[in-house]
């Protein structure tokens, strides 16, 4: 395993973080352990993942332990929630369940034109000054919101956003999987290019959510097999099913053929090819994928390599 470094926090990051959401047992938590992952991906709107995921924290070493959970998602009788009084309602609750004194990483989990950054920087560095937050960050925030929050933060003397989660991955994320306008912000796809190149300036660590583009990339689906989108569930097919993706896979599993690796091995290792502070979030209800999936970081690309399998250039 390899470990990154995300600004205010004293413990190193595992850069493959197990994903929570669909969390059923254990099993995949100590797996993820003994692989070397120390880092885990929750929020408060996943069901009864903070509160499994805190079962398993009881009497565990946290100083060696990495806890991301988000907040403020919108609801369907409270839209907009990305308020100062959702940010402490959701902390607090996320410690309740979590069973913790103070949670490693805070992400917005998404961002609102109604949001004032200035309250919410306030509000994020008033809860580190109590000691429930260590560092903080958005998911699905775009890279100016979190610049003009870093601004204010500066004006003000106060702690910035360090880590940021949209979407990151070789496959294109070509409409918001969820539906509804929910604001999914992805750094894939044309038109990215400035906000890639703003995450590799500033070191700002990328958390990336779907990282194998719900299954697309997982090897678990074969790009020749007509059926190949009903493979999907209905967020993949929404987000993901276009046919530059398909045909991206088919590189995939080409190149992973050649290199004696697997289709979601060399997809993550494209991930971790592209100079960012970058961090894989992946979910797996197999234990035993979890390993297999870890040794991404052994796979070596070029960076010829890295632009055929984004279909920047027709051969190798």
């Amino acid at each position: 395993m390899e470990y990154g470094t995300i600004s205010g926090l004293d413990k190193p990051v595992s850069r493959l973080v197990l994903g929570c959401a669909d969390l059923k047992d254990t099993a995949v938590l100590d797996a993820a352990l003994d692989a070397g992952i120390n880092a885990f991906d929750t929020a408060h709107v996943y069901g009864g993942s903070e509160e499994l995921l805190g079962r398993w924290l009881k009497g565990r070493a946290l100083d060696k332990l990495v806890i991301e959970t988000k907040g403020c998602h919108p609801l369907a009788l409270r839209p907009d929630r990305v308020t100062p009084a959702c940010l402490v309602k959701d902390v607090e609750a996320s410690l309740r369940r979590l069973g913790v004194d103070c949670i490693d990483l805070f992400l917005l989990h998404r961002d609102s034109r109604h949001a004032q950054v200035g309250e919410i920087v306030e509000t994020l560095n008033h809860l580190r000054k109590q000691g429930k937050l260590r560092a903080f960050g958005g998911s699905n925030w775009a890279a100016a919101r979190i610049r003009e929050a870093n601004d204010y933060a500066a004006a003000h003397g106060l702690t910035p956003f360090t880590v940021s989660s949209p979407h990151f991955g070789l496959a294109c994320q070509v409409r918001d999987p969820w539906g509804g306008g929910a604001g999914c912000v992805t750094l894939t796809g044309e038109g990215q290019e400035k906000e890639q190149a703003w995450y590799r300036e500033s070191g700002t660590a990328v958390l990336a959510f779907s990282s194998l583009a719900r299954g697309l990339l997982s090897g678990k689906i074969s790009s020749a097999d007509p059926n190949r989108a009903d493979k999907l569930d209905a967020a993949g097919r929404r987000g993901y099913d276009c046919p530059e993706n398909w045909e991206r896979l088919s590189r995939v599993e080409l190149l992973a053929r050649e290199k004696g690796c697997t289709v979601a091995q060399l997809s993550l290792a494209w991930l971790f090819h592209q100079g960012m502070n970058a961090y894989a979030i992946f979910s797996t209800g197999s234990p035993a994928r979890i390993a297999v999936n870890c040794s991404a970081l052994e796979v070596a690309l070029t960076p010829e390599e890295c632009r055929w399998l984004n279909l920047e250039t027709g051969g190798r």
